[in-house]
């Protein structure tokens, strides 16, 4: 069996990556276990069920990514986008 070797920046990718592994492999059986005639209904069904919940975690950690990175106050400032000072709104 053919082996991968992936790097990745944190323990979230690592997640998402696992998630993303773990759902070829269930379409694959998915795939194989469908009754003649349902393979593709049944596949795509789990696909979209499965890569919306892929989507959402994946989108969630880019956005605590930019909040922890980016967003935040650092000393006490405002981070980059933020405005300082009392008035408020674009």
């Amino acid at each position: 069996m053919p082996t991968l070797t992936i790097e990745y920046e944190d323990e979230s990718e690592r997640l998402l990556i696992e998630q993303a592994l773990a759902m070829v492999s269930d379409l694959k059986r998915t795939a194989l276990e469908a009754p003649h005639g349902t393979v593709l209904a049944a596949c795509e069904a789990e696909a979209v069920a499965k890569g919306r919940k892929l989507t959402a975690s994946a989108l969630e950690e880019a956005l605590r990514r930019r909040v922890a990175e980016v967003d935040a106050p650092q000393n006490g400032r405002p981070g980059p986008g933020r405005r300082g000072g009392g008035r408020g709104g674009s």
